[in-house]
């Protein structure tokens, strides 16, 4: 089949979509549009969960009346794009539409997180977060882009624990074509400390540490200190690892650096211990609102169209959280669930929240 083909195909799915939504809306059921708009429905919003009730109670503080629901069409298209990054075709519109099951929404989430489209569709968006790019200006090369793709599609696809996907990223050693999680060092234009420093703030802790005091970047970029990149005969191959050698000499010759976590507490580097191995440890505590904050918050975003803090890169006290309590209800999550990423997914696209219209009610703008 033709591209040309294939557009035009998908082109009708989406017409066809929108008149079935129409016709719904004529015919009646359990979550139609509204007889006015077909982006709406007559459903007002009543709070099942916890996040629900976070969100709730922060309309009501800022005086605001919450959207009603959005119809089953307006769902399914919205549900699709951004759990399988695709559309529905018109057999799974239709199916959908005809169904009078009142879990069905919640069903099609749980079918939908269980699709092979998943695992490709999230592991692009993380290749993004994480500079998988072959060329300029990261310069990884294709066998290290191919191997650090497809780790992070396998760890999406497996399922594997937020917490244990970042200690790897952190800690890993060895060749960046055959040690797929070392790239998470080489994906950055810099090699210095600082630079990787800058580079894990940024992406473990939603924090620009450029805003930092100079003594707690220079504290945290001593996490990095020795970290090496050895190249080798094959082309464009690197050797990234600690550096126990030039630590056991530092050691030797008086001591090595005191380095310090972003929360200021300060711990002294010993060589038989890489620094990253304690960075990790802090890093991935369940007590740490710091990095637990930065995924709960991005993950918000990817599926909600903005974050609590925004931007969701450049968390700090100058951008408070728009709902303290909802960042929290999140990050209880994360950590009662064992950072199983797919169950925080799930519990937003469950919410009444997810579920609700585009279109404002009363003065809300």
């Amino acid at each position: 089949m033709s591209v040309q083909m294939r557009y035009t195909r998908r082109m009708r799915t989406i017409g066809i979509l929108w008149v079935i939504a129409c016709a719904t809306a004529v015919a009646g059921g359990d979550v139609a549009p509204s007889t006015s708009d077909v982006y709406q429905s007559d459903v007002e919003f009543v709070p099942k969960t916890a996040i629900d009730r976070a969100v709730l109670k922060q309309l009501k503080a800022v005086g605001a009346k919450p959207a009603r629901l959005c119809p089953d069409a307006v769902f399914l298209r919205r549900a699709y794009l951004d759990v399988i990054g695709t559309l529905p075709t018109l057999a799974e519109v239709e199916k959908f539409l005809a169904n009078k099951d009142p879990q069905r929404r919640v069903k099609l989430i749980d079918r939908l997180l269980a699709r092979k489209e998943f695992a490709p569709y999230w592991a692009m968006k993380w290749a993004d977060l994480l500079r998988v790019k072959a060329e300029f200006p990261i310069n990884l090369w294709p066998n290290a882009t191919a191997a650090y793709q497809r780790y992070i599609y396998t760890s999406i696809r497996d399922n594997k624990p937020y917490d244990q996907f970042a200690r790897e990223l952190l800690t890993s050693n060895g060749s960046n074509f055959r040690v797929a999680p070392v790239n998470f060092y080489r994906a950055l234009q810099g090699k210095t400390p600082a630079d990787l420093a800058k580079m894990t703030a940024l992406t473990m802790l939603g924090q620009r540490s450029e805003h930092w005091p100079k003594a707690k970047q220079e504290g945290f970029e001593q996490f990095f200190k020795y970290i090496t990149f050895k190249p080798t005969r094959e082309w464009k191959e690197e050797i990234v690892y600690f550096d126990a050698l030039r630590a056991m000499t530092d050691h030797a010759a008086g001591g090595m650096p005191v380095a310090s976590y972003p929360d200021s507490r300060r711990v002294g580097l010993t060589p038989d211990v890489d620094p990253r191995v304690l960075l990790a440890d802090w890093m991935t505590n369940p007590k740490n609102d710091q990095f637990n904050n930065a995924i709960v918050n991005r993950v918000w975003a990817w599926l909600m169209g903005r974050g609590i803090i925004e931007p969701v890169d450049d968390i700090r006290g100058v951008h408070p959280a728009s709902n303290p309590e909802l960042l929290a209800t999140l990050r209880k999550i994360l950590v009662d669930n064992k950072y199983d990423l797919k169950k925080l997914y799930r519990e937003i696209l469950t919410s009444q929240t997810y579920q609700l219209s585009c279109i404002p009610q009363g003065n809300a703008k």
